[in-house]
């Protein structure tokens, strides 16, 4: 699956879809594009106390994602055991959240 970013039109920053300017050079030029969204996971928390809406998928995993392409993002993981390193891809985009699913290298 890609992943939506913004792209700066003016130095090809990779930004959130979020952002109106880009970071590195300021610009306000970007466009909408999809990168690959592979990368490899560089920490993570396991939720165990959560709120009220997401109590009853607990225990759960919150990672960060550091992609291929240079993004870090943060996403649910869609897994059981998670390890520093380990190779994930975008699984599904819900509600505004990234979940990510374990891949092979």
């Amino acid at each position: 699956m890609k992943l939506p970013v913004k792209r700066c039109k003016h130095c090809q920053s990779i930004l959130y879809t979020s952002k109106y300017h880009c970071t590195s050079c300021y610009s306000d030029e970007l466009e909408l594009t999809e990168i690959d969204s592979k990368g490899k996971i560089y920490s993570y928390t396991k939720i165990h106390a959560a709120p009220k809406q997401f109590a009853d998928q607990t225990p759960y995993y919150i990672i960060l994602v550091h992609l291929d392409q240079g993004l870090r993002v943060t996403g649910r993981f869609n897994g059981n055991q998670v390890e520093i390193n380990t190779p994930v891809e975008l699984e599904e985009i819900k509600d505004r959240a990234y979940f990510f699913k374990a891949t092979t290298a």
